[in-house]
């Protein structure tokens, strides 16, 4: 059984108790006043109410009624009654059958069939009562018991009507029941339609297909499972993407690398080149670029696993970065660039690890030595922030497009198109330092300088401010969402 027929089958169920209780409840409430109108306006009720009008008429009260209530309806003898009590012979067939009271206009109980004539009618049994006239004023009310009115048999025309009452009953929960199905399936369908497309929009993911979307109708709890959808196969689609494009930009990271290799080798096995120590160099440096590649790879999975291990430790960054400077100023002067650091006036201590520390700061120097020409400068700052340390390095290279500064920290991403080795590097090294800066549950972040340049700045959580617990679990949570 589908979700349509369940859905259909509940309807139905839920449709058919209600048409039936409120057929049964109203059939029996109608039939019960039914009988209660013609036995109050029957002939014998008529005539009672007649005789007693009569006697209201000639005395002018009620008083004594009840001691004269057998000479007036003609009750030689009275039937067992509400009291328990017999007194002769019942009439058979006669008024004084019935089980009656008698009231003033007021409601109090003047005279009773069964001698009780105390009490008084409630509001909703004065309203269902019998009115006693004289003339136009009412003057009291008959009233006949329960037993009396529900043994009140019916003639042929009234037991008509009633059947023809059933019958219309009947047929008014048959077509309620009809209608309101037809409806219910009409209902089940609009829920179940938008469940079926998204049920073919899974499929067709299951199958391969990550262009797949499923339709998104309305603002109901089913849209916003379709929108859900949608987003979850577009974040599919793009982890394919990068996925794909990682394994093509590996692949052209060990191209390179392994033709020089290869090549250099084959020339040392085939006796064209002496094996040398010139001749070996650069086989050897490829061989130690492969082994910062696979190092660099091995870094970036252990980040998005969650489990990059961190040696934490109190880290003054003044001197981190001042040891930094000294060991990156003579490479960064090969390249013809120069160098700034001015020492900040207080300690920047922070709990991180002061390896990975050195990396992130080397790899944005490294970054900064193969984009800024010849005669540029590189500047580095640290002060205190936000109750923690940030670390600005800024250049006045060239700088790069707005539309690209979102994608600087991506793996094996460069600004340069022809993806030269030469000035764009393996394009792991920015991402690198975003994921161990994430770690140490800090953030890092690019601003183009103004007239050019780039300033690439990160933030770490204060010594004193530091939660290695907290820390580790917003690393892991800014993983699974970058």
């Amino acid at each position: 059984m589908n979700l349509y027929q369940k859905g259909l089958l509940a309807f139905a169920v839920v449709i058919l108790i209600a048409v039936l209780t409120v057929a049964f409840l109203v059939g029996q409430r109608a039939e019960s006043n039914f009988r209660s109108y013609n036995t109050l306006y029957s002939n014998r009720a008529q005539t009672l109410a007649q005789t007693f009008a009569a006697y209201y008429t000639e005395h002018g009260s009620w008083d004594d009624l009840q001691a004269q209530m057998e000479t007036l309806v003609s009750m030689p003898g009275r039937r067992q009654g509400r009291g328990g009590t017999t007194g002769g012979s019942p009439m058979s067939g006669g008024i004084a059958m019935w089980d009656f009271r008698v009231a003033d206009v007021d409601g109090r109980i003047i005279a009773d069939s069964d001698g009780a004539s105390s009490g008084k009618l409630s509001t909703a049994e004065r309203q269902q009562a019998l009115p006693i006239r004289d003339g136009e004023a009412i003057v009291g009310y008959l009233l006949p018991g329960r037993e009396a009115l529900g043994a009140a048999l019916l003639d042929e025309p009234a037991q008509r009507y009633l059947n023809q009452l059933r019958g219309a009953l009947l047929i008014g929960g048959l077509v309620a029941f009809a209608a309101a199905l037809l409806l219910a399936g009409l209902l089940t369908r609009g829920i179940v339609a938008p469940v079926r497309r998204l049920t073919q929009a899974a499929q067709a993911v299951a199958a391969g297909d990550l262009d797949a979307r499923a339709p998104v109708q309305g603002h109901d709890e089913i849209a916003g499972l379709a929108h859900t959808f949608n987003t979850m196969s577009a974040s599919l689609q793009r982890a394919e993407q990068a996925r794909r494009a990682q394994t093509a930009d590996i692949a052209h990271e060990l191209r390179n690398p392994l033709s020089v290799l290869q090549g250099t080798l084959e020339a040392l096995a085939d006796g064209v080149y002496e094996p040398t120590p010139d001749n070996i160099e650069p086989a050897l440096d490829q061989v130690r670029t492969l082994n910062r590649l696979v190092g660099d790879l091995r870094t970036l999975a252990l980040a998005d696993a969650g489990e990059l291990h961190l040696e934490r430790q109190p880290v003054d960054m003044g001197a981190l970065l001042e040891h930094a400077a000294e060991a990156y100023r003579e490479v960064l002067a090969d390249h013809g660039l120069t160098l700034d650091y001015t020492p900040a006036p207080a300690p920047l201590a922070v709990h991180a690890d002061y390896e990975r520390l050195t990396q992130v700061v080397g790899n944005v120097l490294s970054n900064a030595a193969r984009y800024v020409p010849a005669g540029g400068r590189v500047q580095m700052t640290a002060q205190a922030s936000q109750n923690g340390v940030e670390v600005a390095i800024a250049d006045n290279g060239p700088g790069m497009p707005e539309a690209d500064l979102p994608h600087i920290f991506e793996r094996f991403w460069r600004g340069d198109p022809s993806r030269s080795r030469t000035t764009g590097g393996s394009g792991l090294g920015l991402a690198i330092a975003r994921h161990i800066i994430l770690a140490h549950g800090g953030h890092i972040w690019a601003t183009p300088m103004p007239g050019g340049g780039l300033t690439v700045a990160f933030w770490l959580p204060g010594l004193e401010s530091t939660d290695v617990s907290h820390d580790r679990e917003l690393a892991k949570s800014q993983y699974l969402l970058n």
